[in-house]
């Protein structure tokens, strides 16, 4: 069952289950704030953690625990700002640490989430034992402030009570449905813009120590005086998007650097575990090493999914709660607004939300100017304090429809949705000044193919997508004018059209080279020509059958091949069009294939691909669409 959030679950369930939780607070209370204190793990590392504590608490209290390869002392890195004070003013402490391997915590940081299990485990462990705990944890953070939730939850460490992994999509790996080893892949293309970007700035394998057997004081000073975050070559990138266009921004011509495996190395930086993942496979075994959720993966720990439309992991966090909810895990719920990464949290913006070319206007949890905290407070107040306060009640799936508002429903995919065919057809011109493609319910009856040639050297830049900042929807009308871009266009929608759901679009394909991408985006198309992109997706040929194997294409060959990670919750306007473009690049956000069939992150020559899109009724390409009955 779906139903209007606003009408239905505000009424009903909103005031029982928050109640006073948030506005009984009052000011921020005094407390205490003891830094740099050394927590050992069980192999002798120690972790470099602070302590907050609210003054007139009660002896025993609940915590908020977040671990992070941010600085602790930068909001802008750490995403919690004012989160702090607000758990302290409810009664929490919060106990902040830095992951191993990071800022002054000892340790190496030789793969993403080194070490995040065990140091999980054992930091709430040390939690449990301080004399001001209650033995209750609630872990909470944003991005990698969260994705260290998921390992610690696979330990099931009996105090830890409840989690709040925000937009932690990178942290799911290889579950059942998840081929993209934690938003490192799309369709087997490394996604390069972020990665570069992220790992050179945030997570250096090499890094500076502190001198050894320091003591808590001194560590302190040089807290106070130096820091170790990396110096970011990326800052000045406008939203930390790439759009060569903006006079700030990092150049495209950063990214040009080939060999791909080598873009780190071109800009000065330290070593970074991106330097081996680039090489890697999405089959490689070598992922079972690292600690993001994998295959099995088993929890009691109650967690809200929470993310937004235009986060590059938004899909990964899907595809985990559906696998929770499959293995009727109890204490799940997904909840999904619109927003770019992390901009929930401040929660001001979501009252008139703007998303690069995209206004969206009040896209408030709730419509309420406090209600993620409300929500995320009732969370941690049933789990951690025991409160009878209803939130056991709640939607186990709460998204907001980008242009119609807050739906719920109780399970993923939403049971009323209908999966409707979208194919591909054209005169073969879809890439052509005549731009004749479009989108039909009914098949092609015609036999042609669209053709255009596909230059490594002269890549689709992005527009839009990627990570991290508010630029995330873009208009697209200045690469759709490319001959490299083909555009496939329903007609104005009579009425309007509601998308809400995992996308899946099939398309026959072949090519004069040996291997090659192709890339597709979901487009809003406005009265005006405008169009926003929605989300995209990518597949590199040489995987079709399978990700631990290569297998490379044969001239005069049509092959089939499935994209499967765009998902979205978008009405459709009447008046409107839904588009779906498709090309062999997006660049940077994805590695741009040579196309010789080779390494490719190792190579620094491409050759021209001639690549073909099929649609006829022996190869009908098509989108397949989730539409909700109004």
């Amino acid at each position: 069952m779906v139903f209007d959030v606003t009408k239905a679950f505000a009424a009903a369930v909103v005031l029982t289950m928050f109640g006073a939780a948030f506005g009984r607070a009052g000011e921020v209370p005094d407390y205490t704030w003891e830094k740099e204190i050394f927590v050992e793990m069980r192999d002798g590392i120690r972790l470099s953690t602070d302590i907050l504590l609210p003054g007139n608490a009660p002896e025993k209290l609940p915590t908020v625990l977040i671990r992070t390869p941010y600085h602790k002392d930068n909001t802008h890195w750490v995403f919690f700002g004012s989160w702090n004070e607000h758990f302290l003013k409810n009664g929490y402490a919060v106990v902040i640490q830095s992951e191993r391997g990071r800022h002054f915590s000892e340790g190496y940081y030789e793969d993403y989430l080194e070490g995040a299990k065990d140091d999980g485990y054992d930091t709430a462990e040390w939690i449990a034992d301080q004399p001001w705990s209650n033995g209750k944890i609630g872990t909470f953070g944003c991005s990698s402030s969260a994705e260290h939730q998921w390992a610690m939850a696979a330990a099931r460490h009996p105090a830890h009570a409840a989690m709040l992994p925000l937009a932690s999509g990178a942290a799911i790996g290889d579950i059942p449905g998840n081929d993209t080893q934690g938003a490192i892949y799309r369709g087997g293309i490394p996604q390069l813009g972020l990665w570069t970007w992220w790992y050179h700035d945030t997570a250096t394998s090499e890094r500076l120590l502190l001198p050894p057997n320091t003591d808590q004081a001194q560590r302190i000073r040089l807290r106070n005086t130096f820091s170790l975050q990396p110096m970011t070559y990326f800052y000045e990138m406008e939203n930390m998007t790439i759009n060569p266009s903006k006079e700030k921004n990092v150049s495209l011509e950063t990214f040009r650097v080939l060999p791909s495996k080598d873009a780190i190395r071109q800009l000065g930086g330290a070593l970074t575990p991106f330097d081996k993942y680039i090489t890697w496979t999405p089959g490689d075994p070598r992922w079972d090493a690292v600690n993001q959720a994998r295959a099995g993966h088993t929890q009691v720990t109650p967690a809200i999914h929470l993310n937004t439309w235009y986060d590059i992991g938004v899909g990964e966090m899907i595809r985990m709660f559906k696998y929770l909810q499959d293995r009727q895990t109890p204490g799940q719920y997904l909840v999904i607004g619109s927003s770019a990464h992390c901009r929930f949290l401040n929660e001001a913006s979501m009252k008139d939300v703007k998303i690069g070319d995209l206004e969206l206007g009040d896209a408030r949890y709730r419509g309420n100017d406090n209600g993620y905290r409300e929500l995320f407070t009732g969370f941690f107040n049933r789990h951690l304090k025991g409160e009878d306060n209803g939130i056991d009640q709640m939607p186990k799936v709460q998204l907001h429809v980008m242009h119609k508002g807050w739906i719920t429903s109780d399970a993923w995919p939403l049971p009323s949705t209908s999966l409707v065919k979208y194919y591909l057809d054209s005169t073969g011109e879809a890439g052509s000044r005549m731009r004749s493609g479009v989108l039909s319910t009914s098949l092609p009856q015609g036999a042609h193919a669209d053709v255009y040639e596909y230059d490594p050297m002269n890549p689709v830049p992005a527009r839009g997508g990627g990570c991290c900042g508010d630029a995330m929807a873009v208009d697209q009308r200045d690469i759709e004018a490319r001959a490299d871009v083909l555009t496939y266009t329903t007609p104005e929608l009579e009425d309007g059209v509601t998308v809400a759901g995992s996308i899946e679009v099939v398309l026959y394909v072949s090519s004069l080279a040996r291997d090659t991408d192709f890339m597709v985006k979901l487009i809003d198309v406005y009265p005006d020509g405008k169009a926003i992109n929605l989300n995209d997706d990518g597949f590199r040929m040489r995987y079709r059958e399978g990700f631990d194997k290569k297998v490379l294409m044969q001239e005069g060959d049509v092959y089939e091949i499935r994209l499967t990670n765009m998902v979205t919750a978008n009405h459709f306007q009447p008046g409107h069009r839904i588009r779906l473009q498709v090309s062999s690049s997006n660049f940077p956000n994805y590695e741009r294939n040579l196309n010789t069939g080779g390494n490719n992150y190792d190579e620094t020559e491409g050759v021209v691909a001639v690549n073909s899109l099929h649609h006829t009724a022996d190869y009908p390409s098509h989108v397949i669409l989730p539409i909700l009955p109004d």
